[in-house]
């Protein structure tokens, strides 16, 4: 099979996953990613989108629809804007006000200016592209400017994944989420370069349309992917720095202490962080507290977000079952779950940042019955 068929393959299954991706999100059932669900569903729609555009030119199909010629042209400023609002619900729980549309403007502009263009008989755009034999200075003046303006949309993405390393080192997605934007951010640097040898007219292996679409490919995939294993229950680190850190306390000291007490109990004789799908909203309304007033008290009584707190108890617990002589033949995994770890990529990362060993490892050292250490989460 020649390498022109292989590539039209790969992009034509890439935009059937991009679609099936987004509806997935669309109609998943979980309440708590709503939002950066649908946020994230709209991205992999645009980048579907855009792949499908790549697929027709390595076809040379724009001669049989030359209505499809540059329709996308104006989609890339819908990029960024879509990704820093989808990282932003997600690291942040951040929601969609009416200013978030002010990000779409850029795109709302450019359409406007496009639309002569797309109003056009197919036989003047046909005639157009039969006498391009260079790319227009007003397209590569505006390729330069949807460049920057994705560079700019990506340095703040890369920020609020910082910030999300900072509140959560421990958290594979947020470092999934880095690796990506990385990905994201040096192959189109590459297309770039690429996009300016075109417009010098300069020999290239590969051309800038094609590329582009290779590094969406990946980021696609790759986005996706992390999405789809988002552990249940995830909730954003909401011990981001200035964020959704009041100063003052909620509740009065007598509540705090009362609160305290039935969170203490909701863990040690309840055992509710055994529910590897407890959300803080489930939470909160078992204690009869809003959200945010559990968040905060959480927060401020043991300095780390909801993730964190459960993760303690569930590493107690499953060192525990790991000492039990009954439970020498159950596997690890099988062990982990009873405690409530529900994604086995995050077992081992959790486990071993508490213990400093894996679980395996930790039960290799097991030589008999020891002293089970307390858990004690307090300060």
């Amino acid at each position: 099979m020649q390498t022109a068929t292989w590539v039209s393959l790969l992009l034509l299954l890439a935009v059937g996953q991009g679609l099936f991706l987004a509806m997935s999100l669309l109609l998943g059932a979980d309440r708590a990613l709503r939002l950066p669900n649908r946020l994230l569903a709209a991205l992999l729609l645009v980048l579907a989108a855009i792949i499908g555009h790549a697929w027709l030119g390595v076809n040379a199909l724009f001669g049989d629809y030359p209505h499809l010629a540059s329709a996308i042209a104006t989609l890339p400023l819908l990029i960024g804007p879509l990704l820093w609002l989808y990282l932003r619900s997600l690291l942040q729980g951040a929601t969609v006000s009416w200013r978030s549309a002010l990000h779409a403007l850029p795109f709302v502009l450019a359409v406007l200016a496009w639309a002569p263009y797309y109003f056009q008989p197919p036989e003047w755009k046909l005639a157009l592209l039969a006498a391009r034999s260079h790319l227009p200075w007003y397209l590569a003046a505006f390729g330069a400017l949807k460049a920057l303006h994705l560079a700019g949309y990506l340095l703040a993405s890369y920020r609020l994944i910082r910030r999300g390393q900072q509140a959560e080192p421990t958290q594979g997605l947020v470092r999934s989420l880095h690796r990506l934007t990385l990905w994201l951010g040096a192959g189109l640097a590459i297309d770039a370069a690429l996009f300016m040898a075109e417009v010098l007219e300069w020999p290239t292996p590969v051309s800038s349309d094609l590329w582009g679409a290779v590094v969406l490919i990946g980021f696609v995939y790759g986005l996706a992917f992390y999405a789809m294993r988002l552990p249940l229950g995830y909730q954003p680190p909401l011990s981001l720095p200035g964020v959704n850190k009041p100063s003052e306390s909620l509740l009065s000291p007598l509540e705090r202490t009362q609160f305290l007490q039935k969170l203490t109990d909701s863990m040690e004789q309840a055992q509710m962080y055994r529910d590897g799908a407890l959300t803080l909203e489930q939470l909160a309304q078992h204690l009869a507290l809003t959200p945010h007033e559990l968040s905060q008290l959480i927060n401020q009584s043991f300095e780390m977000n909801l993730q964190e707190f459960l993760n303690g108890y569930r590493v107690a617990a499953l060192q525990q079952a790991l000492r039990e002589p009954a439970n020498t033949n159950s596997t690890v995994l099988d062990l982990a779950l009873g405690a409530g770890f529900n994604s086995k990529s995050s077992l081992n990362r959790v486990f071993k940042a508490h213990t400093a060993m894996t679980p395996t490892q930790f039960r290799e050292t097991i030589s008999g019955p020891q002293h089970v250490p307390n858990h004690d989460l307090g300060r």
